[in-house]
């Protein structure tokens, strides 16, 4: 449950639009001017938005409407929240015709189509799209890729990274997972070096964040230099560590657990993170 709507969006004239246009039932038809109609619930989300001449051809031509409406892009819309308001709209919009079967058939098409694309959101009743934190994550991912981009030794750090995770999931071998957790930590460190400025060399992760500033509360950043701690104190996962500290074996949790919030963290570690970009909205 990670995609966007956005990117979805060229794949609705066939699996939402075009279905919906064609219904037919006992209760009743989709309407003629049905096209007209979605492109005039659509026009406020748009950008740019169309002009006053486009909007009453389109009114008055149910063909053009349908080839216009037809050819939007997910880009034309200004965000990815306005195309979520703009399909609550239509729901709207199509329940106001009182086809009950018209009604009932949009939401099963966008139900299959959230599931079909593996798109965040789920549909609530009566009509609601709700985000789902997974989506985030990946966008935090993304994100990650973004920056790495400009250095290079980040893009390194990160494959070993996804080599290691790769590794456990498959072995879920103990040593595996000790070293899947360090590869996360040593990327983190490594974020936390090139933002602050410092090289890595001589610096751990705890030591740098000390030097960053962005943190919303103290006990934020303590949440990240007493994790770095774990990682090290550990035994087996970046150092010997202090076996009398370890209170019970790692398990699969533990590498989930540890990765994520490494990961996470690195929100903080970096200025060039779009954060709009990674809630998805």
């Amino acid at each position: 449950m990670s995609g966007s709507l956005h990117i979805a969006w060229e794949h609705l004239p066939s699996e939402l639009w075009e279905p919906l246009a064609d219904h037919s039932a006992k209760d009743g038809v989709a309407p003629p001017d049905l096209f007209g109609n979605l492109f005039a619930a659509a026009e406020d989300y748009l950008s740019p938005s169309p002009s006053d001449a486009e909007l009453e051809e389109i009114r008055n031509d149910p063909i053009k409407a349908r080839q216009r409406f037809l050819s939007l892009k997910g880009t034309d819309f200004t965000s990815e929240s306005d195309i979520v308001l703009f399909l609550e709209d239509v729901y709207t919009l199509i329940d106001d015709y009182e086809v009950p079967s018209l009604t009932d058939l949009y939401q099963r098409l966008l139900r299959n189509a959230l599931r079909k694309f593996n798109l965040r959101y789920r549909l609530d009743p009566p009509f609601t799209l709700r985000f789902m934190l997974p989506g985030s994550f990946a966008n935090l991912y993304d994100e990650l890729q973004h920056v790495n981009s400009s250095h290079s030794s980040l893009a390194d750090r990160l494959t070993d990274f996804e080599k290691a995770f790769d590794r456990f999931a498959r072995t879920q071998d103990d040593t595996d997972l000790r070293h899947c957790i360090h590869m996360a930590s040593n990327y983190v460190e490594g974020l936390a070096s090139v933002t602050s400025g410092i090289p890595a060399t001589g610096n751990t992760l705890g030591a740098l964040v000390k030097v960053l500033t962005d943190w919303p509360h103290d006990k934020v950043r303590e949440s990240l230099v007493n994790l770095y701690h774990f990682c090290s104190d550990y035994p087996g996962i970046r150092h010997p560590g202090t076996p009398a500290s370890a209170h019970r074996a790692l398990a699969i949790r533990d590498a989930t657990m540890a990765c994520l919030l490494l990961l996470s963290f690195a929100g903080y570690l970096s200025p060039n993170f779009d954060e709009r970009a990674v809630l998805g909205v």
